[in-house]
């Protein structure tokens, strides 16, 4: 009984051991909110920018290839840069989180875009679509540290998928 005690305990320890690595740095939120909120806000007509004073420069541009690095960087901290065919489904805590980033991602750039589309340029609709971007960008910082918590957490109770 006494080995499988320690076994278990060796089990425990390694368990742990891998959730501690399952860690995103305070940068890392703070860098998403930023470069999603780049990347959406680009989705808004310049013309309205400028009536508010923001100067043409590549926001979009830099905003997504920032979140592209990111999500890499994601990937490889929180262990999902195996080559499985459906890495989500590896951690079964992702199936909920994974689809409101989803649906958040998806729903702020139709936003950003339809308030440009209807609304045309605007110093109103600018300021509404600088809004949106940044709450965005805070949702989406949120998302991706409660989907590095779940996990983690599943690394720990020791859940897969095949259970």
């Amino acid at each position: 009984m006494d080995e499988y005690r320690v076994s278990m305990n060796v089990v425990a320890r390694q368990r742990r051991a891998a959730a501690a690595r399952v860690r995103l740095g305070w940068w890392f939120p703070v860098l998403s909110a930023v470069s999603w909120t780049l990347a959406v806000g680009s989705e808004f007509p310049a013309a309205g920018y400028r009536r508010l004073g923001v100067p043409d420069l590549p926001y979009g541009q830099v905003g997504g290839l920032l979140f592209l690095a990111l999500i890499a960087v994601f990937s490889v901290r929180s262990g999902m840069n195996r080559r499985d065919a459906s890495p989500f489904a590896v951690y079964p805590s992702l199936r909920l989180r994974f689809t409101a980033f989803a649906l958040a991602s998806l729903g702020s750039t139709a936003a950003v875009f339809a308030l440009g589309w209807l609304n045309g340029s605007s110093s109103g609709a600018a300021w509404t679509a600088v809004v949106i971007s940044v709450v965005a960008g805070g949702v989406i910082a949120f998302l991706l540290t409660w989907m590095t918590a779940g996990i983690r957490g599943d690394i720990l109770t020791g859940v897969s998928s095949d259970d």
